[in-house]
């Protein structure tokens, strides 16, 4: 390939890079995973993690960066809890390994956030040791007083619900090393008394938040007085709460409330685990809504700050032009009026299509245009979809990898004080053969986890926003990443940074390039040159891993001349210049003088040279 066409191809990158630069690398990524996809009582424990394992690897096909698993469902837990008990899809005992923890341990493997999926307030299980089970008093009631008798939740007005479900997630947030909790069904029931009828528990399990049929919306309107938004310390028959000007307002800072709590709970404890909600796909708008029908107040949760991420769950459409309608296009029936505090503060705003409503009505291959017209939307920060299997029912995820989430991305940055940047890393590569590019990154610190990720470009300007990511990996310690090249008639440059459990990213380390000599396998020092010499020698060197490395010129008796070099190297092949004088800058006598290499206290090599003045 000759000079002209290797200053086009890096002309045409170029024009590439700035195209996308408006992402800026950084694009959340995700499906939901509901119990039922990941866990299967018939099946072995085997059978179970290897499900999961293909998860995370799906998802890493996609070039996702998250997955958000439930392990929460009608007050029954999917991980060992001291609560709850375990849940129906693990046959109501100890599947033989902990879902949770093995999914958080193989996401970090796969380079993706965990994201534990919980489910607040909706209680529907009366197994043994469940709250509808163990307190019955807890369950909403009509205006009559009369309990819910399917689909229960319990009341968030209840103080002992609010501290009981708090303890319950909090348990997670201290015993498992996740990346953010999820809250779902984090609002009032929408059931009426009307024809309520027992269920079949399956039913109640498998029921879908974020969407309501035609009969259920007409009950709401229809009967409003048979609604389940009452307990047992606050009956319709008690009026108003005190200190409330409506129903209404009350039950909305019943929900908020624990929120705030939840967050401030989180924060004192693992602020590093960030709070996210799914929330109905309209705020205050249409005759099922967030703000009006459920008492949902996700604006306001995201613009203050009680929650880190908010993830509407956009269900209702179908067109490339609905989606952006419902985010900007058709206000004041939309979101972007409603969340300016929230989107300056930095916080996440994600959507989140129904591609089993895609799939439904038969417009799957909308995906690409809707997450094009999707990104258009610059205040948006990414995806995730509903659910895990139409994904892999439809063999989605390598296509998606393929096309329209093409290219690794890295999770935005969550604005929040306890993060710190970290220092830069240091990159090696070792070459170990014309197509094999070995790369080893050392973290700046190893007490604590991150990301740490790769870098490649043939941009010689190219930045973390905008070269290409080729590996995420969370990890304390030393990583390494083999890269292999298509044409090897081009130079590529590489580099890496470090990131906190916030994704607050550090400088860029040093570049190294693609090269055709392997990394040494010993500590050496080669023959200076010129040798003898007068004025200057060249001394080359080798180390074979990242070491703290001292290089001492001595006379001939071992007394300490010069040291030319003192510091922490990367593993490779260097050169030191040495001018013949002492740390003080005084020239040297003529005479034999000996090089020291040596890390720690232990001499790796030596080697005589000659100066002559």
């Amino acid at each position: 390939m000759n000079l002209i066409t290797i200053l086009f191809f890096i002309l045409q990158l170029s024009i590439v890079s700035i195209g996308l630069a408006e992402q800026a690398n950084n694009e959340f990524r995700a499906t939901w995973v509901i119990t039922w996809e990941h866990i299967d009582q018939y099946k072995n424990p085997g059978q179970n993690m290897e499900k999961i394992r293909k998860i995370m690897s799906d998802h890493k096909a996609a070039n996702m960066n998250a997955v958000i698993f439930q392990v929460r469902q009608s007050g029954t837990a999917y991980y060992q809890s001291s609560y709850e008990p375990w849940g129906y899809y693990a046959g109501y005992q100890y599947p033989g390994y902990d879902p949770l923890e093995y999914a958080i341990e193989e996401a970090h493997k796969h380079g993706l956030e965990l994201h534990a999926w919980f489910n607040v307030f909706q209680t529907s299980s009366t197994y043994p040791g469940t709250p509808a089970a163990g307190h019955p008093e807890w369950i909403c009631r009509d205006q009559n007083g009369i309990s819910m008798t399917s689909y229960r939740s319990v009341s968030p007005g209840l103080e002992e619900v609010k501290n009981y479900t708090i303890n319950v997630a909090m348990e997670i947030v201290r015993n498992y090393d996740i990346d953010g909790l999820h809250l779902d069904y984090i609002r009032w029931n929408e059931h009426t008394n009307t024809g309520r009828e027992a269920v079949e528990p399956i039913m109640e399990l498998q029921r879908r938040d974020g969407l309501i049929s035609s009969e259920e919306l007409q009950n709401l309107n229809n009967n409003p007085s048979g609604r389940y938004l009452y307990d047992y310390n606050h009956r319709f028959s008690s009026g108003i709460p005190e200190g409330f000007d409506s129903w209404e307002n009350w039950w909305r800072w019943s929900v908020t409330t624990f929120v705030e709590t939840l967050h401030d709970s989180i924060q004192s404890v693992k602020p590093q685990v960030r709070l996210s909600a799914a929330v109905l796909g309209k705020y205050n708008w249409s005759g099922w809504q967030g703000y009006g029908t459920v008492f949902q107040d996700g604006a306001k949760w995201y613009n203050e700050g009680s929650i880190d991420h908010i993830m509407p769950m956009s269900y209702h459409w179908t067109t490339a032009s609905g989606f952006t309608g419902m985010l900007e296009d058709n206000c004041p029936q939309c979101w972007r009026i409603f969340v300016e505090p929230g989107l300056e503060s930095g916080r996440s705003f994600t959507v989140g299509p129904g591609s089993y409503i895609l799939d439904e009505n038969n417009v799957w291959y909308r995906h690409p245009d809707i997450v094009a017209n999707i990104r258009s939307i610059n205040w948006v920060k990414g995806f995730q979809f509903f659910s895990y299997r139409s994904w892999d029912e439809n063999n989605y995820f390598n296509t998606a990898g393929q096309s329209f989430f093409q290219g690794k991305t890295k999770v935005h940055p969550t604005p929040n004080i306890f993060s710190i940047r970290p220092n830069k890393p240091l990159l090696a590569i070792n070459a170990v053969d014309s197509v094999t590019m070995e790369l080893t990154v050392y973290p700046s610190t190893t007490n604590e986890s991150g990301w740490l990720i790769i870098y490649r470009s043939m941009d010689p300007m190219a930045t973390p926003d905008i070269g290409e990511i080729i590996s995420i990996q969370y990890k304390s310690e030393d990583i390494t990443y083999t890269d292999y090249l298509s044409d090897t008639d081009l130079v590529y440059q590489y580099f890496a940074t470090q990131t906190d459990r916030f994704w607050n990213e550090s400088e860029s380390s040093n570049r190294v390039y693609t090269s055709s000599g392997p990394m040494p396998d010993k500590y050496k020092i080669a023959q200076n040159y010129p040798n003898p010499f007068n004025g200057m020698t060249t001394i080359p060197f080798a180390i074979p891993d990242y070491s703290h490395v001292t290089l001492s010129i001595t006379d001939i008796r071992g007394k300490i001349i010069a040291t030319l070099i003192d510091q922490p190297m990367l593993p490779g092949n260097h050169t030191i210049n040495w001018y013949g004088k002492n740390d003080a800058g005084s020239h040297q006598a003529s005479g034999v003088y000996l090089i020291y290499l040596n890390t720690g206290s232990k001499v790796k090599y030596s080697k005589r040279l000659l100066f002559l003045k």
